[in-house]
């Protein structure tokens, strides 16, 4: 694992999603003084979210990736864009819109 953050690793594509548990168990293990959405790269909305939703994870990366919120992220894929690169089904995006929705996130 290299100094960079999960986010800049997984961007840079040295990391994928399943190594993220990998960046969280370095934390555990006192590796920074960091708050751990920090560590991760994450914002605090965007750590907030995996936590909550951990599937999003592909769609924070994604938006990073592409210039956009996760919200924009996530209403390209629901509506079918890009779809095969950011989820594997319309479905899965326009559920996660949904709980933001009914959460008061959006």
């Amino acid at each position: 694992m290299s100094s960079a953050t999960y986010v800049d690793d997984a961007l840079a594509g040295v990391a994928g999603i399943a190594d993220v548990d990998s960046y969280v168990d370095t934390w555990h293990d006192g590796a920074s003084d960091l708050d751990l959405h920090e560590f991760l790269g994450l914002t605090w909305p965007e750590y907030r979210l995996w936590v909550e939703k951990p599937n999003t994870l592909r769609f924070i990366l994604a938006a990073r990736r592409n210039g956009r919120t996760v919200e924009e992220e996530l209403s390209r894929a629901a509506d079918g864009l890009a779809l095969a690169a950011r989820a594997e089904s319309a479905d899965e995006a326009e559920g996660v819109l949904s709980w933001l929705r009914e959460t008061g996130r959006l």
